[in-house]
């Protein structure tokens, strides 16, 4: 656990970092849609670069940040980004040390996962729950076992679905508000490190009392 000044220096650090990032990419003054993780064809980084050209129409004030995979993944998705003409709006750093994603996510209007396929939840989730930022992600399993309606815009992982659910939150400042409040009132609720120890006590003692 964190001093309180351990605390604010960290926090100092990275909203200092945060700034130097803007200013590396060239977004400062722009709303910023972020993605993190990795670029597996699963992810659904191909129906964003798809939905992007209709957010695109709408509010051109915006960059779609989209942090991770290997140098060859990194040339296809900016070169897919290209043939659908918003190569301008899309920036691909690769990928990025934990803090440097942390500093980030402070400069973030949207967290995005625009996964199509799979059944375990994304460990970037859990992170993003505790982020205070907006989230729109996919309808699928692999979401929906953790995210209500509650604390994210569930989309259907369709390019038209996803860039009306980025459109919605970008415009609703208040919906974007209320999601992120009910999604760090969750993560601090369930999935807290003294919550996981809890229910990791509890377990051991179901089975304490069963070898009884």
């Amino acid at each position: 656990m964190f001093s309180d000044r351990e605390h604010h220096i960290t926090s100092s650090a990275i909203n200092t970092f945060s700034s130097r990032l803007a200013e590396r990419y060239a977004i400062n003054g722009h709303r910023v849609i972020l993605y993190a993780g990795t670029f597996e064809a699963y992810q659904g980084l191909d129906l964003l670069v798809d939905a992007s050209k209709e957010i695109v129409r709408t509010c051109k004030n915006i960059r779609f940040l989209c942090v991770g995979g290997n140098g060859n993944q990194v040339d296809k998705m900016t070169a897919l980004a290209g043939r659908h003409g918003v190569g301008e709006y899309f920036i691909f750093p690769g990928t990025m040390a934990p803090e440097e994603v942390q500093s980030l996510v402070k400069i973030a209007s949207i967290l995005i996962s625009p996964r199509t396929s799979g059944t375990n939840t994304p460990l970037k989730i859990y992170s993003y729950l505790r982020s205070g930022v907006p989230i729109v992600a996919t309808k699928i399993v692999s979401h929906t076992q953790v995210l209500t309606d509650d604390v994210a815009l569930l989309v259907e992982p369709h390019p038209s679905s996803i860039s009306r659910g980025v459109l919605r939150l970008l415009e609703d400042t208040e919906l974007s508000k209320r999601l992120a409040q009910n999604a760090l009132q969750l993560a601090t609720k369930s999935y807290s490190q003294d919550e996981y120890q809890r229910k990791v006590a509890e377990v051991f003692s179901f089975l304490a009392g069963k070898a009884r």
